[in-house]
């Protein structure tokens, strides 16, 4: 009789792409997952696997085996996920995710759920390594960091404005642009102003600077703060101008603390992901915070 352990062996083998992924999903070590593996080929007698010096490659057997076994498995999986949230202590979350965005945003819906909520905020690349190393359990990532892994599912989009102090006089009729000459003029005229950046390398500025005039932008940034809200502090305060998400101006534009000086026709913006790793898509906590931001589509 073949034992269940050596089909939670295949499923996690077939998903991580390797026998170390899936011995530590299923905290086995790893001579025993390859065991399990091979008392399945034997006992069906194909191979499941292409052995590879880097991956588990599933064989056209193992393939057929997958869509056979995958629906049973993962509702066992998920009839004991629910069992053990049934405990009184509440399942701990950790979460990677920009301050701003978090705080903004994420932070109304996602304190909804039943969890314990442990934060960590930096910036997406770093956030997807420690994924990876299973040290977070989602992202809410700003891009999409390739690895096998990881799985992405949008959520959101960010909307990027172009804004300054309340008090500065922009050249032009009503900040309009209304056609190339204009275009021109506002560029050559936005390149003489101070400007407050994120990085060094003028992260967002850039980008919105390349998709509206096409071009990088050659001048250096005043202030670099990678602190989005202490940029807008010093928006507010004139000390210059700076690309920033539409949610994050919202109070100090509404309260005329600062000023809108270009929204593009066509929008800068820049999509935004839940990030989590493959083998856990099932996974109960994955599966709420996919509910809860589709719902409100963040």
């Amino acid at each position: 009789m073949i034992n269940l352990e050596w089909y939670r062996s295949f499923l996690m083998v077939y998903r991580s792409g390797t026998v170390s992924g899936a011995a530590r999903a299923l905290f086995l070590t790893q001579p025993a997952v390859t065991q399990h593996i091979a008392a399945l080929e034997t006992a069906l007698g194909e191979p499941l696997f292409q052995r590879t010096p880097r991956r588990m490659i599933p064989t056209t057997r193992g393939k057929a085996l997958y869509s056979q076994v995958v629906q049973a498995l993962e509702t066992l999986e998920r009839v004991t996920q629910e069992a053990q949230n049934m405990q009184v202590e509440p399942p701990l979350l950790r979460c990677g995710s920009s301050r701003e965005y978090f705080s903004e945003v994420v932070l109304p819906h996602i304190r909804k759920l039943p969890y314990r909520l442990w934060l960590q905020f930096s910036e997406t690349p770093s956030l997807i390594e420690n994924l990876e190393r299973e040290k977070l359990d989602i992202v809410l990532a700003s891009q999409q960091i390739a690895s096998h892994g990881v799985e992405y599912h949008k959520v959101d989009e960010e909307h990027f404005l172009l804004v300054g102090p309340p008090d500065l006089k922009v050249p032009g009729t009503e900040n309009s642009i209304v056609n190339g000459m204009q275009l021109e003029t506002l560029e050559q005229w936005l390149s003489t102003q101070k400007w407050i950046s994120y990085g060094v390398e003028l992260p967002i500025i850039r980008r919105f600077w390349q998709q509206c005039f096409g071009k990088r932008p050659t001048f250096q940034a005043k202030f670099v703060i990678p602190d989005l809200r202490l940029i807008i502090k010093m928006i507010e305060e004139g000390e210059g101008l700076s690309v920033l998400p539409d949610y994050l101006c919202r109070q100090a534009r509404e309260a005329g603390r600062l000023q809108v000086i270009w929204e593009p026709s066509k929008r800068v913006t820049n999509e935004l992901w839940l990030a989590y790793r493959r083998i856990d898509r099932n996974d109960t906590k994955i599966r709420s915070i996919r509910r809860i931001l589709q719902q409100t589509y963040i």
